[in-house]
């Protein structure tokens, strides 16, 4: 069974070419858009299985809009098909439980193998979101000692805090209330003595929190 893909790029010639391989691969592409706002109305009209964009179109966060697209569809899935390689879109993407993140330096051949990943309905094990989520569930150790003592719980936010995520984002990664966000990002500034979520990384980093690392082949 093939699936339905909309393309999303501001670039015209990405979407025609993403849509000319998913056609060549039995795949049918349901819609060649360059805007968002064009988004909703063909979700409300057609069948669609995936969604594969960029991870910004015309400076809009796709991200951001698809906490609240995803709810209202939730069979539809979203591949980000990205040119800058950053870690923080890939752990954002996990957290927001895009499907997968494919760089656009990458062959096409990856882009289709992660659609078909999806028509079977099991990411593999080196997909970047499964490393990213690995990354961001587990207790991540620093490469030394902690100049200040963190629990285990405050340890993760701080990961989190160091990929740029939000409170949302955070709260969907691990599961707990954004209440409970807020009050641990509140206690990890206070003991490490930040004065905001971009001093946090920073010590983060300086205090040998391990990066997330990109396995792209």
């Amino acid at each position: 069974m093939s699936l339905r893909i909309c393309c999303l790029d501001d670039n015209p010639m990405c979407v025609q070419g993403i849509s000319h391989a998913l056609g060549q691969h039995s795949h049918e592409c349901i819609g060649e858009l360059g805007d968002l706002s064009e988004l909703p109305p063909l979700l409300s009209n057609h069948s669609c299985d995936a969604i594969i964009s960029e991870v910004r179109v015309k400076g809009v966060d796709v991200l951001e809009v698809w906490h609240d697209i995803s709810p209202v569809y939730p069979s539809v899935n979203l591949i980000l098909y990205c040119y800058n390689e950053n870690p923080t879109h890939v752990a954002r993407a996990s957290a927001s439980n895009v499907w997968d993140v494919v760089f656009k330096r990458q062959s096409v051949s990856k882009l289709l193998t992660t659609c078909d990943s999806l028509k079977r309905g099991e990411r593999p094990n080196d997909s970047m979101v499964m490393n990213a989520k690995r990354y961001l569930a587990n207790h991540v150790s620093p490469a030394y000692p902690l100049e200040t003592p963190l629990t285990r719980r405050e340890q993760q936010i701080l990961v989190h805090l160091s990929l740029g995520l939000s409170n949302r984002e955070i709260s969907n990664s691990l599961k707990i209330s954004l209440e409970t966000v807020k009050e641990h990002v509140q206690n990890v500034l206070r003991k490490i003595k930040a004065a905001d979520r971009t001093a946090a990384a920073v010590w983060a980093i300086r205090n040998g929190i391990p990066p997330l690392k990109l396995e792209a082949n």
